[in-house]
């Protein structure tokens, strides 16, 4: 019953914002440029491709071997799902289950989860880094340096606790030292700059569809700031308390628009925008998810 009301809340706030700030939805369907679209395609697949080659990598190095055929089928399916299902984890559910070579096995099934934990880690790290880092160019370029060390003192602080927490996780003993073991092959050596590369192509990719969002409404943009807006509303959608993404992008969109100094009908637009195209771009896990797999 909680869950439904937090979902209720999320589309409440989508309509309010929409009403209040933005546009009709199909004028702004209409008025897509069909350039802009094709574009957008061709670098989904583009990131749908280099995420499942990822997943595929560190699945191989974390015990369980699937093609890169299979890997993109899936994630396709994964982020259609995710896209059109409550919580935004259901489509991860999925892949995570059809992963395992033994659908009865717990051990293949804490493989598998593994994998899609790990992956997805590995997205939010880079996605991490690449705000604080846009963060700290838009503070000093801005000559903002008294926001500049008050944005260090937390983010340094967090990284001491998420230091400190995973050398203490790597510690434990039984399954979870089997779990803390792969943890550190997947994230150090090699191995962590491997797929961290992968992973910094791909949230760039997210940020460029964001950025040709904005194009398509003809807005004017500083492309500094919307590698500073991005991540953040990225980082919202996966909050588990919206269907897709809706709701809490465009709040987050809002927001932030008021700390950037941004339009405010404007950022909520483009969030819609970026909504639309992130649909229409896991269009393709619809029909794989209606064609048996051979």
């Amino acid at each position: 019953m909680f869950s439904f009301l937090r979902y209720l809340v999320s589309i409440s706030i989508l309509i309010y914002l929409i009403n209040n700030y933005g546009i009709d939805i199909y004028t702004l369907i209409t008025n897509i440029e069909y350039t802009y679209l094709i574009l957008v395609l061709i670098i989904s697949i583009f990131q749908y491709s280099l995420s499942a080659y990822r997943w595929m990598y560190i699945s191989s190095e974390s015990g369980t071997e699937m093609s890169f055929s299979f890997c993109l089928r899936y994630y396709y399916i994964a982020s259609f799902i995710n896209n059109v299902s409550p919580g935004g984890v259901i489509g991860d559910m999925y892949r995570i289950y059809y992963s395992k070579d033994n659908k009865h096995a717990a051990i293949k099934l804490g493989q598998s989860l593994q994998s899609v934990v790990f992956e997805r880690l590995s997205g939010q790290i880079m996605l991490f880094l690449i705000f604080i880092f846009s963060l700290s160019i838009y503070f000093l370029t801005n000559e903002k340096y008294v926001a500049f060390l008050y944005m260090l003192a937390p983010v340094s602080v967090s990284l001491l606790i998420v230091y400190f927490s995973i050398k203490f996780f790597i510690m434990k003993r039984g399954y979870a030292r089997d779990l803390s073991q792969n943890f550190k092959k997947i994230f150090t050596g090699a191995i962590f700059w491997n797929h961290t590369i992968i992973s910094f192509f791909v949230v760039l990719s997210y940020i460029v569809i964001y950025i040709i969002s904005a194009e398509t409404l003809s807005i004017s943009i500083d492309y500094g700031a919307f590698f500073v807006f991005t991540p953040i509303v990225l980082f919202s959608m996966t909050l588990p308390v919206s269907i897709g993404g809706w709701g809490v992008r465009e709040a987050t969109a809002l927001l932030i628009s008021f700390l950037l100094g941004l339009s405010s009908s404007a950022s909520i637009n483009v969030a819609i925008m970026y909504g639309i195209f992130n649909l229409i771009c896991s269009a393709p896990g619809f029909y794989f998810l209606l064609t048996p797999r051979r």
